[in-house]
């Protein structure tokens, strides 16, 4: 078994909301990496799908992506971050450099 992630995941368990066209659900985002996310949520989502996620990983400071579904075991879901402004990325990275200190630290 070999492992196909690039980046890191961050447990992140923080809520967020889904849509899909005129659908809007709402998500429990349990981790995130650079480059994906895996949630949890009602709407429903097949492999392929594209979703914008919108989440506050830091109170105050909503980020928001496009997603593409790579993994689906209802109600949790697995995507691949396919577009996110500039300001965003960089905001991610930051929130992920500081929980992975956050982590290293505590051991």
């Amino acid at each position: 078994m070999g492992f196909k992630r690039k980046s890191s995941r961050v447990e992140v368990g923080r809520n967020g909301r889904l849509q899909r066209g005129g659908l809007t659900a709402p998500c429990m985002v349990l981790d995130v990496s650079e480059t994906g996310v895996r949630l949890e949520s009602r709407l429903y989502a097949k492999i392929g799908d594209v979703l914008q996620l919108t989440m506050e990983l830091e109170p105050g400071k909503p980020l928001t992506c496009e997603l593409e579904v790579v993994h689906v075991r209802s109600p949790k879901l697995g995507a691949k971050i396919v577009s996110m402004s500039p300001e965003d990325r960089a905001q991610l990275a930051h929130t992920l450099d500081d929980q992975v200190q956050r982590n290293f630290s505590r051991h």
